[in-house]
């Protein structure tokens, strides 16, 4: 039997208004796409605050403030425009991203590693060999993130900005593990606790005390070993160290809390006229220089 065509039309139409109502911007949606953005924001805060080019500085600002726009609409109730002032402001951090990954971070993690490789193997420690061999694979599993959002679909930028933030936390593991690795390879046999005779009443009581946290535990020994000139501090190991927990170095400036006073209303209250966001901008191929 043949469908008249008039009525695969209406079937089409219909469709197709299901799907526009479906994807239009309201309370709900909006809500939970800026609390995203504004996680987006946080996460990249510190890494543009400890490594960010000038460029990537400029870009943070614009996604800020875009992203402060977005708020302003919503709290209007004007949906439509807080939905396209939190994709101008996704559109910058997704190219924001993609930038620090590949140059930063998986260039960091493969220098730091490069740089341990040689004193943990000439050291023939299997404990340092294994954390140089798991931070090597955590370089590869964050080069993976970074191809898959780079090959996700070009206009869904929250899917891409999330496999860029594995990226980074996978970059960052291969660091610390770079440090570990050269922290193990420095540290002689009767100090590694494994290698030390104890009673269990000292096991109990040493377990009672440990209260110093992973990241005081390293940056102390780190520092404690560059003091004594155990290896030479040819990256800015502290600045890493500190980055890799999610800390701003205490020499860095917090790019957001600087941000959050330069904010202004223009664009909401019509000084100025927003930007077209027809033209789609393009991300930097990965290994491309």
């Amino acid at each position: 039997m043949r469908v008249p065509k008039i009525l695969t039309l209406g079937v089409v139409l219909l469709g197709f208004s299901f799907q526009l109502s479906a994807i239009s911007p309201d309370q709900t949606n909006m809500g939970h796409a800026l609390r995203d953005n504004r996680y987006f924001i946080e996460f990249i805060n510190i890494s543009v605050s400890n490594f960010g080019t000038e460029k990537n500085v400029k870009q943070f600002k614009e996604a800020v403030q875009h992203n402060f726009n977005a708020n302003l609409w919503y709290l209007q109730s004007d949906y439509t425009r807080a939905y396209l002032e939190i994709r101008r402001s996704q559109e910058l951090l997704r190219d924001l991203y993609v930038d620090l990954l590949q140059n930063r971070y998986l260039e960091d993690a493969r220098v730091l590693l490069d740089i341990s490789a040689p004193q943990i193997i000439q050291a023939k420690d299997k404990h340092a060999e294994h954390m140089l061999r798991l931070g090597y694979r955590d370089i590869e599993a964050a080069r993976i993130y970074q191809m898959k959002g780079y090959n996700y679909n070009k206009l869904l930028y929250s899917n891409k900005i999330r496999y860029y933030i594995d990226g980074i936390k996978r970059a960052r593991r291969a660091k610390r593990f770079a440090f570990l690795a050269l922290i193990e390879s420095k540290t002689p046999y009767e100090d590694k606790k494994e290698y030390q005779r104890q009673t269990l009443d000292d096991y109990l009581q040493g377990a009672e005390k440990e209260d110093t946290s992973d990241y005081e535990r390293v940056l102390n020994t780190m520092t404690n070993m560059l003091n004594r000139r155990l290896f030479e501090d040819s990256y800015n190991f502290i600045l890493h160290h500190n980055d890799n927990y999610g800390l701003i170095a205490r020499e860095k400036k917090n790019l957001l809390k600087e941000t959050t006073g330069e904010l202004h209303t223009d664009d909401v209250a019509g000084r100025i006229k927003p930007q077209s966001s027809e033209k789609e901008t393009k991300e930097t191929t990965p290994g491309a220089n």
